[in-house]
């Protein structure tokens, strides 16, 4: 059943551009509801929560697993290992790196942008993934010169120690995620 799930719908959800990087919340619901639907059509984990059964099957929301891509990105833009297309900028304090990103202009000729331009400003790539870099514990961030599954394993460690459930009730929408 995994493999079916990984070849069939993970592989949808993740790699198609048009979902990829979601801004409303509706969105990302309808995304996870996705996820949830065929998780819950496993033998054996009918009875669990959502977020339980994600713990058994070893996988990740999928707003947790966008995070975790977005972060990994960052961090190989700023060793050098991708284009840096985003214009991040590794800035090193002492024994600290943060990220900071090319600036987003409020005003464009002397004139506001739109609420809806700003949104999108907004919850854009380059301010999630400087955002998500920043959030990180130094001992993440100040990995260099290494592998990137190094930098995986590292940040997976991390990830596995922060519960993935949401912190509240209802998250996922009314009719979703409740058995």
């Amino acid at each position: 059943m995994m493999r079916m799930f990984n070849s069939y719908i993970k592989s949808k959800l993740e790699y198609c551009s048009l979902v990829w990087s979601p801004w409303r919340q509706t969105e990302i619901n309808k995304l996870e509801r996705i996820q949830f639907f065929f998780s819950s059509k496993i033998y054996g984990l009918d009875q669990l929560d959502y977020h339980q059964r994600l713990k058994k099957l070893n996988l990740y929301s999928l707003k947790r697993r966008r995070e975790r891509y977005l972060i990994i990105n960052a961090w190989q833009q700023i060793e050098g290992l991708t284009e840096n297309v985003l214009g991040l900028k590794a800035r090193r304090l002492g024994r600290s790196t943060r990220i900071v990103s090319a600036k987003i202009p409020i005003g464009i000729n002397g004139k506001r942008i739109k609420e809806r331009d700003r949104t999108l400003i907004h919850n854009s790539t380059a301010r999630n993934s400087e955002r998500l870099f920043n959030v990180l514990p130094q001992s993440i961030r100040n990995i260099t010169k290494t592998t990137t599954e190094t930098f995986k394993r590292h940040l997976d460690k991390w990830l596995s120690s922060i519960p993935d459930t949401p912190k509240i009730d209802g998250y996922l929408g009314k009719c979703c995620c409740r058995n």
